[in-house]
């Protein structure tokens, strides 16, 4: 099975001492997800072409997934499988 990215519209929370802390998502299928709980934020690669992106390990509906950000690019993206 291969990863895909899907580029995802996220709702964030800015601190003022300059965190990030994502909300919610909208998948591809126009359903908006709710991040229950932010685990861990770091950068680590993605499995799928990325430049440097930060890693979200998220809870969303119960489930850990990983949510990443592209710094560069201004957008954020979940690996899927095809």
């Amino acid at each position: 099975m291969e990863l895909r990215k899907v580029f995802v519209d996220v709702t964030a929370k800015f601190s003022r001492e300059g965190g990030v802390k994502p909300l919610s998502l909208v998948w591809e299928d126009g359903r908006t997800l709710l991040v229950d709980r932010v685990k861990a934020v770091q950068n680590a690669p993605a499995r799928v072409s990325a430049l440097l992106p930060v890693r979200y390990t998220c809870v969303i509906l119960g489930k850990e997934r990983w949510l990443y950000y592209e710094p560069e690019k201004e957008r954020w993206f979940v690996e899927a499988h095809d």
